[in-house]
């Protein structure tokens, strides 16, 4: 039994480690950033850094670090040394996020940054009992608005007006739901948004 937990637990450590290091590879913008796509042009503050996001004024965004991190078929890629590739789920605390909006198409600000571990990407999760969830199985680069449904990296539009300041958009209006920003598909810290479902009367107002 000592036995197989030891095993159990390198193999997740080997397919996690695999994981990490093959999103560490994605150095260019996901076709998700399409190059045809619309400049996006914002006011953004010169005098805030961080992660903001836009509704009626700027409003910044807190990160948020998954409470477990697992592989969804954690034997698979132990089993066969990491030639199937893992897929890391990971869990955040709570059914919706601090930041609460109603505007269906926001612009991010990644503001004053000298540097970032990967590009900015939007992505999708998913609510489940008391929390919600960030299936990187389903985080397909080279995703297309067309097959957007089919995976949960949302497309968008990014701009660099400055060397320090990225811009980003979603190509389309968000459906009500769990969205969050990720500064790179390698990094489970999370910016996480809410988009109120604003036909439902009970929806609490968008927070400041």
């Amino acid at each position: 039994m000592r036995i197989r937990v030891i095993f159990v637990t390198f193999a997740f450590a080997f397919s996690l480690a695999n994981a990490m290091r093959a999103g560490a590879q994605n150095k260019t913008i996901p076709d998700s950033a399409s190059p045809a796509s619309s400049p996006v042009t914002a006011d953004y503050p010169s005098d805030r850094a961080g992660i903001l996001i836009h509704s009626s004024d700027w409003i910044s965004i807190r990160s948020e670090m998954p409470t477990t991190t697992r592989l969804k078929h954690a034997l698979a890629p132990g089993l066969t040394y990491g030639a199937v590739p893992a897929e890391v789920v990971s869990d955040y605390e709570g059914l919706h996020a601090q930041v609460l909006l109603q505007q269906k198409r926001p612009i991010l600000c990644v503001c004053h940054f000298l540097s970032l571990p990967g590009n900015p990407i939007l992505v999708k999760l998913h609510p489940k009992k008391n929390s919600r969830e960030l299936d990187g199985g389903k985080l397909r680069i080279g995703t297309k608005i067309e097959q957007a449904e089919k995976s949960d990296l949302i497309p968008v539009d990014v701009s660099r007006p400055e060397d320090t300041v990225w811009l980003v958009r979603p190509q389309q209006p968000l459906l009500p739901g769990e969205y969050a920003l990720m500064l790179g598909t390698q990094n489970v810290s999370i910016f996480p948004f809410t988009i109120a479902d604003t036909g439902n009367a009970s929806s609490p107002p968008a927070k400041q």
